[in-house]
């Protein structure tokens, strides 16, 4: 974490360097990004230590919550100039990351403070919160820089970027924490007495035995085991009410059965119940339509949108109330026929826990069916499913809550595996989706609840899925050990060009020649060592060419000694050859440098050649100045300050071949031309009317902010990308340590790698757009668990 917000630091920083106008504030400027590269490998060491340090100690330690004022005595009594600043810029940093911190911070403030034994939220002694963070960022940056302006720079660029990895953190540690069921702690509020609480949504009725828990008391004490009862308790429906279709149950209900299932849930059901559902079974009954569902009008409906492009298709409503499509899903197409069977469990249910479990598999399906980033068919496919899962819900009300329940599985699987397609009319979406729907229907025709069922078919897709992945994975894969190895190399070539520029013999070489050493040669010299095999100090010799390169060039030395120049001139130019053509450089991009080289070396060859014509017995040497007038040129020029000091590659260099494995255009040079232009020029050859649709969207959309949106991918996240006149869903499979460089995969294996500033002009023309894809029976259990918050405000005490 830190050494990704280290790096976009250091970018922040070379640019504010290039664009500043003061010369002293350029200089501070730039040692400050040069420090940071300095000490990230061992910053980078000694962060966790500190870390560690500072969660064990925070929970004791109040003050690191809030930043000291400036009105305390103490700070203005023993404090200096340099730590008061300090202090603020500190503080800036942390109210500039809050607000991007908020909404995950709650939660993990409310999960932290259950975790550590308090009955409700206590933010100030979650040790994990951000002042922490930024106190040992701060202890980290004092004990190796003494100047208080260079680590006010750094902390000022520091924010970004941490609020970025922190919320990712907390999300992250939110997740784990519910999947090992620590509940969240609550608010501190008063209840009325039980007596004056309101009735809520109209279902108690008087003499009801569900107005009051037994193991509770009126006041929200303790239940029966003692354990305090820091989360509230919800009123359950009387029996007749349960019985019902829509049994009217809260959310509230559904989110503290999945959670806690409390005995409360294993009580009997009564006759009124049982009543209630036979009057509700004849009217489902009596309701049912005595025509059959028009097939052709469902196609109708279907194909309504086929020809809008598939990322500004509308999505199809689906619900628990859909009719289906009686031909892919046969009896249980229809809704009533769905109805029926849930009644029919009822009659069967026992206990209250299985009537509530029947109530939330219907409200989830229908949360997952809501779901507009799932395409049509699969949201279909979860309705179609609802009478398996119903069947479950009777053996294993709860099974929702248990992650590893193959029966959430499957739905999980399913989707997650749905997300490689963007069309549901793609004739590779209907490939993947055959098999689900066959697997689904035989779920359904099974009347056995085992959960072994939903394992077995859910084992079966997953292997059919593997077989299909196997040679997508072989292409992937090669265009990924390309980029990566790039990388490699890219970053041993860094190091090697800043060994280089530590030599003695640096002075006053041309620029042009240390452009040569830091650049292409130095990806020489590190393609030779990651490949060889022979653990050799100097593989193909090509450091040695180093010197004998930076000797030639020096004319003073070279005039008095022309013999030596002629006898390793030969050996060092094959050398060079054959060290730009393993790294897949051709004769006509390399031959400028040779032209360079050659005119710095013809002082020498111009003097030979006047001693040739000369006489045999004349030995005057040929004056400097007419042996060549190609000593006015600028490759002769002594390399400029900048040009002296190598900086690392924002991105890796990559050859023809790597190019071409990884996906970029055929005509794209090996500087990285965008890919947004051309995308730009297709898109321009869109319909008149899919235009028109993408500009009204645009309009009602907010400004987007490219480089927020890129910041916010990681590996495995899913965006759609348009290629070649193309949707594409893409999946992101590898970003470089630095974030400039990106690798996408779409259907097939099919590669796409771009740039930084590529990828950001995409997602400001609306050509590559990130899609959300995280858990969605998760998705579904939390937008219940959000509907079940306190509508209002609890009386006063």
């Amino acid at each position: 974490m830190l050494g990704r917000c280290m790096e976009v630091a250091i970018a922040d920083l070379q640019v504010a360097e290039n664009k500043g106008t003061d010369t002293a504030m350029r200089d501070r400027v730039a040692r400050a990004w040069w420090l940071l590269l300095q000490n990230k490998a061992q910053w980078s060491k000694a962060f966790p230590q500190r870390l560690r340090e500072a969660f064990e100690g925070a929970p004791g330690d109040t003050q690191l919550s809030r930043p000291a004022t400036l009105s305390e005595s103490v700070m203005l009594s023993l404090v200096d100039e340099d730590v008061v600043n300090e202090s603020l810029e500190s503080a800036r940093l942390l109210q500039s990351i809050q607000p991007t911190l908020e909404q995950e911070l709650a939660v993990l403030d409310a999960l932290m403070s259950s975790l550590i034994g308090e009955g409700t939220v206590r933010a100030e002694l979650n040790p994990l919160r951000p002042s922490v963070f930024i106190r040992a960022l701060r202890d980290l940056m004092s004990n190796d820089e003494p100047d208080s302006e260079i680590r006010g720079l750094w902390l000022r660029h520091f924010g970004p970027p941490l609020g970025r990895e922190l919320k990712k953190m907390y999300e992250n540690l939110a997740v784990m924490l519910q999947r090992a069921n620590v509940r969240e702690a609550g608010y501190r509020v008063r209840l009325a007495p039980q007596g004056k609480r309101a009735v809520r949504a109209g279902i108690a009725e008087e003499g009801s035995q569900w107005g009051k828990l037994p193991e509770q008391d009126g006041m929200g004490g303790r239940l029966s085991g003692g354990a305090p009862l820091d989360y509230p308790a919800y009123d359950l429906p009387p029996m007749p009410h349960l019985g019902r279709l829509q049994s009217g149950v809260e959310h509230r209900v559904f989110h503290d059965f999945l959670e806690h299932g409390h005995s409360r849930y294993e009580r009997p059901l009564e006759g009124g119940y049982y009543q209630q559902v036979e009057r509700e079974l004849r009217e489902v009954e009596r309701s049912a339509p005595a025509e059959p569902i028009d097939e052709q009008v469902l196609q109708q409906q279907r194909m309504q949108y086929r020809d809008v492009t598939a990322v500004d298709r509308p999505a199809r409503e689906v619900g628990i109330g859909s009719e289906l499509s009686p031909q892919e899903w046969g009896d249980f197409a229809a809704a009533h026929e769905r109805s029926k069977l849930l009644l029919q469990l009822k009659q069967k249910a026992q206990k209250v826990s299985q009537a509530v479990g029947l109530d939330v598999v219907r409200t989830l399906v229908n949360q997952v069916a809501s779901d507009p980033l799932l395409l049509a068919p699969v949201r279909e496919a979860v309705v179609a499913l609802e009478p398996a899962l119903l069947r479950q819900a009777m053996a294993n009300p709860r099974f929702f809550s248990e992650d590893e329940h193959p029966a959430r599985r499957l739905i999980e699987s399913v989707a997650q595996r749905s997300f490689k397609y963007n069309d549901e009319f793609a004739s590779e979406f209907d490939r993947f989706f055959q098999p689900v729907q066959q697997a689904f229907r035989e779920l359904n025709a099974s009347e056995q609840a085992d959960s072994t069922a939903f394992a077995d078919l859910l084992d079966h897709l997953e292997e059919s899925w593997q077989a299909q992945d196997q040679a997508d994975l072989q292409q992937q894969d090669q265009g990924l050990q390309s980029v990566r190895y790039a990388e490699a190399r890219q970053a041993l070539a860094d190091q090697i060009a800043w060994d280089i520029s530590q030599r003695a013999d640096i002075d006053h070489a041309p620029g042009v020649i240390l452009d040569f050493l830091y650049g292409p040669w130095s990806l020489v010299i590190a393609s030779a060592q990651l490949n060889d095999q022979t653990q050799h100090h100097d593989p193909g010799g090509y450091k040695k060419v180093v010197s004998h390169l930076l000797w030639s060039v020096k004319k003073e030395v070279t005039l008095k000694r022309p013999a030596k120049l002629f006898e390793i001139l030969p050996k060092m130019l094959s050398t060079l050859h054959e060290g730009l053509d393993m790294l897949g450089q051709t004769r006509e991009e390399t031959q400028p440098f040779f032209d360079a080289l050659m005119r710095l070396h013809e002082p020498v060859l111009g003097l030979r050649r006047a001693r040739t014509r000369s006489d045999a017995g004349s030995s005057d040497p040929v004056p400097l100045e007419g042996s060549s007038k190609s000593m006015e040129l600028d490759e002769t020029l002594p390399a400029t300050p900048e040009q002296r000091k190598p900086r690392q590659s924002g991105q890796p260099w990559l050859g023809r071949r790597e190019l071409d494995a990884a996906g970029f255009e055929d005509t794209l040079p090996t500087d990285y031309a965008d890919l947004a232009e051309s995308q730009a020029a297709a898109q321009a050859h869109q319909a008149d009317e899919q235009a028109m649709v993408q500009a009204a969207m645009a309009e009602s959309q907010e400004a987007i902010d490219p480089a927020m949106v890129l910041a916010g991918l990681r590996e495995g996240d899913w965006v759609d990308l348009n290629s070649r006149r193309e949707w594409l869903r893409a999946q992101l499979i590898w970003a470089s340590s630095k974030g400039t460089l990106f690798m996408f995969v779409s259907r097939g294996g099919r590669p796409h790698s771009m740039t930084k500033r590529s990828c950001e002009r995409l997602i400001a023309n609306r050509l590559l757009r990130p899609i959300e894809s995280r858990s969605v029976v998760q998705k579904a259990i939390t937008a219940m668990a959000r509907d079940a918050a306190p509508s209002s405000e609890p009386e006063p005490a």
